[in-house]
């Protein structure tokens, strides 16, 4: 499928922040009616829209999003940071999207006897929804000092995390990813590595995106 094909597709798809979008408009003062006739479909389903019973498609929503889009993406950002502990070298960045997958990966830390002390996160892959079907990957390692290798501490805690702004990729490609991720840099983390492939798929499902190889049960309701 090309490129042309994916995005035409893409503008079909449910826009997961209609409720929020119709509600930056109510508050500016529209109507239901003056936002039907903007997005041309009837007041009905505006109404279905505000109560979030209803999506509508990025392509019905233009004219809302031409409008209020920068407010609704300045609404679901984060800031990272990378560090270089040698150079002292920084880079900061400002990533817009809902998070919708952070798993961190933890070093368990055990006394001379064995047993578990505490969990150290020591790794994270954040994942970003960024419209459509793109996803940005951001992956994160704990900073630590340089001459005793203990971790930073920072009661901000993405304070503590140098970040490495990785690729925006499709949710079929974003999965093929994790699944390879957890092959490739989990093998101090075992049970992280077997459980990354489910956790990544589950996260998708609850944010509304189709999973291909799942099976479905559906309830007949």
């Amino acid at each position: 499928m090309d490129s042309a094909v994916k995005s035409k597709n893409a503008k079909k798809k449910p826009f997961k922040w209609t409720r929020e979008l119709v509600k930056m408009a109510l508050n500016d003062g529209w109507t239901q009616l003056e936002i039907a006739d903007k997005c041309r479909t009837q007041q009905s389903i505006v109404s279905a829209w505000k109560r979030g019973s209803k999506q509508g498609t990025e392509e019905q929503l233009l004219p809302l999003l031409n409008i209020y889009g920068h407010k609704l993406r300045r609404n679901a950002y984060k800031v990272y940071w990378s560090l270089n502990t040698e150079t002292l070298e920084k880079t900061f960045y400002r990533v817009e999207g809902k998070v919708i997958f952070a798993p961190a990966f933890c070093d368990p830390r055990r006394d001379k006897s064995g047993k578990l002390v505490k969990k150290i996160p020591e790794y994270k892959l954040v994942v970003h929804h960024q419209g459509a079907d793109q996803y940005l990957v951001v992956h994160q390692s704990r900073i630590k000092f340089t001459n005793s290798k203990q971790e930073i501490e920072n009661q901000v805690e993405d304070a503590i995390w140098s970040s490495k702004i990785l690729e925006t990729l499709t949710s079929n490609d974003l999965i093929r990813f994790v699944d390879n991720y957890d092959v490739e840099s989990l093998n101090n983390y075992p049970s992280d590595a077997q459980t990354l492939p489910f956790l990544i798929r589950q996260a998708l499902i609850h944010h509304g995106v189709p999973v291909e190889g799942v099976i479905e049960y559906p309830a007949a309701w």
